[in-house]
């Protein structure tokens, strides 16, 4: 076996220097013609000087030639057209093929039966949780051991539904997410005579052709796919990943009976529409993982930035055969290792035989912890995606403290300025700097909704305090100094205040939750803090490696249409400046000035006019009705004026008059023009 594996390894390191050579090949062909290019256009070049020096233009001969009239049959004659290279043109050849977006559909029957298994799923759920009341034993967490029970008796797709689940912190509480993390996704297989059907759909070919050996026993037999290996023709052992057939459209059928449910329980127990996002984001996260050519892409792309960050080296992903892969089957390099949850495991029940296998392979706990952090970090705030699913059970771990990751079925991205508030959330969690802190996560939540923001503010800063002492205090449990608690409280605070939360923000923060507990698992003397400052010295010297090689790219000729843009932008700006500066000059302000005095005497005429009207009168109906009957109608002059002058129909149109005429007035004078 050993003789098998070394020869293997031995025909893999031929094919890659084979494709290395004939990349270099490829190259040197692409720069030949690309001078080729150069001296062609330089010949044409000299060539058309030459003759615009000797006056030997395409004019200058036809002028030296004594045109004739010709006659019209003469002149009307068929001329020789240019050569081209005889192929005939196909119609299916106009455009290269585009990639079909699988839209997975389930019928109306299917989907009302699953509706019928989830409410008898819940029917078992409320019957167990109403038995458990009746003998007091209803807790937490018995109903969370018993959704995930539920979940499990219901089958495959319950199961994936569960995991995802799990990671809605802001939806469930945390007793309930902890007990869905622990759910089984360990599944009977489906006929191997159906995998082999889409494992030779992808490649293209019959399985004899691509494999030299393959296992029909799977290593995996997970809710959504299974897991064989095998070995290519070259010799390369490889991890076969193949689609469940019909996933698709079980689940489309189990979302399509969901909505149902939820939309029903909006008529009764939760507000209309709130439902509507969290289907959305569910069905988003469930669907994706159905796609191997994104997760393909996912892992190679991570692969290749880590071995360009010389300081991350000591990790990796698996490599992807793309040409026998597709979006049903993914086939990658087989890695070897010790997973990550035996190492936990032996840590945690401390024991002594695992604990001594780890040392023999130079696997040092501390050293891991920090490695597995700065990969954390490295995903979450400089790639263009991070791993959202780094549970133990995707990281193995080799011999000298090497790391791989696998499974980038769920990944998040973040825009540029949305990775800045993350960064300098950190960076405030880093430095004790509370206020920032808050500041950074309001923005992370923005946009909110209407709420007290002052409230819930106070309650946020309250929250970081509380849990920032704990991770301060020398003398706190291992488990109280990482950042899960203080994530935990900022996700409760944020449900009581119903303030939704996208899908990319709770995968970021579970990713840092799960990141943190690793490394805290590892190695119970971490600082999280501390293991910041020192992943923002290597992100320093990334970042200024980044900086100076697009500085370089300014010198480059193509960079200098975007200065010539540039260019010519700052003098459009500076002409549309001087455009309003030459507008503002023409303007003559005193006459303005005149005219803004006009009516502001105008105004304060009216008002000092609507006064007196208002006085005489108030005086007129309080004095004249003693004069007149000897008495007060009124007990007071304010209810005198209140109900006598201003609610009295006549008072009130004497007053329109007065300001239809005082606008008549301002109106005119605004009309003048100043010579």
């Amino acid at each position: 076996m050993a003789r098998n594996g070394a020869a293997g390894r031995r025909g893999a390191s031929r094919v890659d220097a084979q494709k290395k050579r004939s990349k270099k090949r490829r190259k040197a062909k692409r720069a030949r013609r690309r001078r080729l290019e150069r001296i062609q256009r330089a010949a044409a070049a000299g060539v058309e000087a030459w003759r615009r020096r000797l006056g030997i233009t395409a004019t200058a001969i036809a002028d030296d030639a004594e045109l004739q009239p010709r006659d019209l049959n003469a002149l009307l004659q068929p001329l020789q057209r240019p050569p081209g290279l005889g192929v005939e043109s196909r119609d299916d050849q106009t455009s290269p093929p585009r990639r079909q977006q699988e839209v997975f559909k389930a019928g109306l029957l299917r989907s009302f039966n699953r509706l019928l298994i989830w409410i008898a799923g819940a029917f078992r759920f409320a019957c167990f949780v109403l038995w458990d009341w009746l003998r007091r034993r209803n807790t937490r967490e018995r109903r969370a051991v018993q959704l995930r029970r539920t979940f499990e008796a219901m089958g495959t797709t319950f199961i994936k539904l569960g995991q995802q689940l799990s990671m809605r912190l802001d939806l469930l509480p945390y007793a309930y997410t902890r007990e869905l993390e622990k759910m089984l996704d360990r599944v009977p297989p489906f006929p191997t005579d159906q995998a082999f059907e889409l494992i030779e759909r992808a490649a293209g070919k019959p399985m004899g052709e691509v494999f030299s050996a393959f296992d029909p026993d799977p290593i995996g037999s997970a809710s959504v796919a299974c897991v064989y290996q095998g070995v290519l023709i070259d010799g390369s052992r490889v991890a076969v990943k193949v689609r469940r057939p019909g996933i698709g459209q079980r689940l489309a059928a189990d979302m399509r009976a969901l909505g149902w449910l939820l939309k029903a329980s909006e008529l009764v127990l939760l507000p209309p529409g709130f439902t509507f996002n969290f289907i959305y984001e569910l069905r988003a996260m469930l669907m994706e993982e159905l796609d191997f050519v994104r997760e393909a892409r996912f892992s190679d792309d991570f692969r290749r930035a880590l071995r360009k960050a010389k300081q991350l080296r000591y990790a990796s992903a698996p490599r992807v055969h793309f040409d026998v892969s597709n979006h049903e089957v993914m086939i990658t390099e087989f890695v070897t290792g010790v997973w990550l949850t035996d190492v936990l495991a032996a840590i945690e029940t401390n024991d002594r035989r695992a604990l001594a296998e780890l040392e023999r392979r130079n696997i040092d706990l501390q050293i891991l912890a920090r490695r597995f952090l700065l990969i954390s970090r490295f995903g979450n705030f400089e790639h263009i995606f991070f791993h959202a699913d780094l549970h133990p059970a995707n990281i193995l771990i080799r011999p000298g403290n090497k790391i791989v990751l696998i499974d980038f079925g769920s990944c998040g991205s973040f825009t540029k300025k949305e990775l800045l508030i993350w960064r300098r959330l950190f960076d405030a969690q880093s430095l004790d700097d509370v206020g920032g802190m808050v500041q950074a996560a309001i923005a992370v939540l923005e946009p909110l909704p209407p709420m007290d923001k002052d409230e819930f503010a106070q309650r946020l800063e309250a929250v970081f305090w509380n849990d920032l002492y704990a991770i301060k205090s020398k003398h706190s449990e291992w488990w109280e100094r990482i950042s899960a608690k203080i994530w935990i409280s900022f996700l409760k605070l944020a449900r009581e205040f119903n303030v939704p939360m996208r899908l990319n923000t709770l995968r970021m923060i579970r990713a840092i939750m799960l990141a943190d507990t690793i490394a805290a698992r590892l190695d119970h003397d971490l600082d999280p803090y501390r293991e910041y400052r020192f992943y923002e010295k290597g992100a320093g010297k990334r970042a200024k490696k980044r900086l100076r090689k697009r500085l370089r790219r300014l010198a480059r000729p193509g960079k200098y249409t975007r200065l010539e843009q540039g260019f010519e932008s700052v003098l459009k700006a500076v002409y549309q400046f001087q455009k309003t500066l030459d507008s503002l000059a023409s303007i003559r302000f005193l006459p303005l000035i005149g005219k803004a005095a006009t009516a502001a005497l105008a105004a304060v005429g009216f008002l000092g006019k609507v006064s007196a009207l208002f006085v005489v009168a108030t005086a007129g109906v309080h004095f004249g009705t003693r004069i007149l009957f000897g008495g007060y109608p009124q007990p007071n002059l304010l209810q005198t004026a209140r109900h006598e002058v201003i609610q009295n129909p006549t008072f009130q149109v004497v007053v329109l008059i007065l300001m239809l005429i005082d606008a008549r007035k301002i109106v005119y004078r605004l009309r003048d023009r100043e010579e």
